[in-house]
Parts: structure tokens; sequence; C-alpha cells
């Protein structure tokens, strides 16, 4: 099962990805979550990149703005490329999505 749960605040203002001829799109943007280690007490952060699919993503686009905490469920996941110079890349994000 690829299933996850996110709660973080978005490093910047997301962006609004919106399908031709379609009210469906997406908004991307950012989600840094926290994460602590017990030893040391130390906060780090994942950064995470996260693509909201709806059917209207303009609902969400104008609330998700830098530094707003949300949470979020969805999946996670990857694929790969080939660059302009002929090398191989690997992306991971998340994906959420609402209807």
């Amino acid at each position: 099962m690829n299933k996850v749960m996110l709660i973080g605040r978005l490093t910047r203002d997301s962006k609004l990805i919106k399908l031709q001829n379609s009210s469906r799109g997406a908004v991307k943007f950012t989600l840094a979550v926290n994460r602590s280690f017990a030893k040391d007490k130390e906060n780090n952060a994942d950064f995470i990149d996260i693509a909201y699919w709806s059917d209207h993503p303009d609902k969400m686009y104008s609330y998700l703005t830098k530094g707003k905490l949300v949470g979020l469920s969805g999946k996670i996941t990857t694929g790969n490329y080939t660059d302009n110079n002929n090398r191989k890349k690997i992306f991971h994000h998340g994906s959420s999505r609402y209807n």
C-alpha cells in the first residue's frame, strides 16, 4: 500500500497548473515537514514536492501560500526522464487528490 500523511508548512506560494480545455488541474508546492530524533532532540525538516490534483484547483491555490500550515494525505510517486545533456534524472514527489 502506498499511503502517506503529512503535516508541514509551505516553503513558498503555490503554483497553479491548469489542463487545457478543462477545469481540472493541480496546485504544486513544496512542503517542509519537521522530523525530530529523540537522541539529540534536534529538529530537521524534509522538503517534499507536492502535486495536489483537483477538478477545481483554483479553490486551493488561493489558500496555499508561503508559511501556511497544512495537512494532507496521498501517495509517493516516482519517475524518471533524460535531460538535455542525456543524463537520466529520477524524481520523487507526493501526490494528493481531491474531487
